[in-house]
């Protein structure tokens, strides 16, 4: 995978995060065509980039959802917050 190909998965994973509509590890793993494995390697990545900004990835077992702490948006590599 290139670093375009890379930026642009991240980026996909992020709005979906931001949605807050992802379902389950599984679940989320299967619509991003991507194996559980893969997938929670690029929350982690998120996770790093958003942790800079002081805003955490969640999940909400009650919603089975992942989540942003704060309202924004990942472009860039960058965690832009929204109010």
């Amino acid at each position: 995978m290139n670093h375009i190909e890379r930026q642009d998965s991240l980026e996909y994973i992020a709005n979906k995060i931001r949605q807050g509509n992802t379902g389950s590890l599984d679940e989320f793993a299967q619509t991003c065509q991507l194996t559980k494995d893969a997938l929670f390697d690029r929350i982690e990545v998120l996770r790093q980039y958003t942790g800079r900004e002081s805003v955490k990835i969640l999940y909400d077992k009650d919603k089975k959802t992942y989540y942003f702490s704060q309202p924004g948006k990942f472009s860039d590599f960058k965690f832009i917050k929204t109010t």
